[in-house]
């Protein structure tokens, strides 16, 4: 299908640049030193795309048949630590202080929080050192748009939460990717351990064994770097999930736009490590959410109402009772 541009809530072209901007100045922000927690049951602070989002989601009650689902160990120190790349709008990125984490992820993770009777804590993390993190101990859970893959599965469970594709995009007026056959030749700037470096890494081979131009991949530690790439002429496209995809366009105040088909529509979820005990009270905090309306209010918020699911799912399948 052809993508189109999902409506967010309006704004005027100087604010959509200066956002733009903002975030390709925070392109290092989840890339360099110690990752900084930051306390996702304060308020979001400030910036035009977390003020433009919406009203604040009204604190949720918890519950206590979800609440005795959580391990001991959760319950007894009362918090679950959320590693994120803050540098994925609208999913996750920093607001114009600089020190918070905003965004869906940061909204729903605080909503599931307070239905399992727990405060949560939003680590901001380079993408690619997430589930590395999860696998020694230093992270409870992600939430930084994973999609949920057979691969991953290996060592992570998730929590489906939403589900959507990848998009193609590039400065207006350039070049016109159609799908991922037409990468041959172009120069590709994509966000480090997504799935998209993957998917171009493969077409790079199939172009070669095709006897076409190579693909020019370029990597780089998060999407606002290679938003920068892109802004710079570096790159030719770039490629992202598709709400993130989007979410660059509406931000760029005319600068980019999407081109070509969505591909590869994916369960994205929460990554939980195997064993864990997490996947039942999310499963279950999830479900209350999707009950109440939160849920549905949260993914409007931030413009991918669109993406819902109608119920929970576990490592793509409904989870077992």
């Amino acid at each position: 299908m052809t993508v189109r541009l999902q409506p967010l809530r309006p704004r005027t072209a100087a604010l959509l640049a200066a956002s733009l901007v903002s975030a390709v100045a925070l392109a290092g922000c989840g890339s360099g030193g110690d990752p900084a927690a930051d306390d996702v049951t304060s308020p979001a602070a400030g910036g035009p795309a977390a003020s433009a989002a919406g009203t604040e989601i009204p604190a949720q009650e918890q519950d206590t048949a979800v609440a005795a689902l959580v391990p001991k160990e959760f319950r007894d120190k009362g918090t679950v630590t959320v590693a994120s790349d803050a540098s994925y709008p609208p999913m996750e990125f920093m607001a114009s202080d600089g020190q918070t984490v905003v965004g869906l992820d940061p909204d729903l993770g605080k909503a599931l929080g307070e239905v399992m009777g727990l405060k949560v804590t939003i680590v901001n993390s380079q993408f690619d050192a997430i589930i590395p993190g999860l696998s020694a101990g230093k992270f409870d859970i992600g939430m930084s748009g994973f999609n949920d893959t057979e691969e991953r599965r290996k060592i992570l469970d998730f929590v489906d939460y939403y589900k959507g594709g990848s998009s193609f995009f590039a400065k207006s007026g350039g070049v016109v990717v159609k799908t991922l056959d037409d990468l041959c030749g172009h120069r590709v700037a994509v966000q480090k351990g997504t799935v998209q470096q993957d998917d171009v890494t493969a077409q790079d081979a199939k172009c070669k064994s095709a006897g076409q131009k190579s693909v020019d991949l370029q990597v780089y530690p998060d999407q606002a770097a290679a938003n920068l790439a892109l802004v710079s002429g570096r790159a030719d496209v770039s490629i992202a999930d598709t709400p993130i995809a989007a979410y660059q366009v509406a931000q760029s105040g005319g600068q980019f736009a999407l081109t070509g088909d969505e591909y590869g529509v994916v369960m994205h979820g929460i990554a939980a490590p195997k064993g864990s005990g997490l996947v039942k009270p999310l499963t279950a905090a999830l479900d209350t959410l999707m009950k109440s309306g939160a849920y549905q209010k949260i993914l409007d918020k931030w413009g991918i109402g669109h993406t819902k699911l109608d119920a929970p799912l576990v490592n793509g399948a409904e989870p077992q009772q």
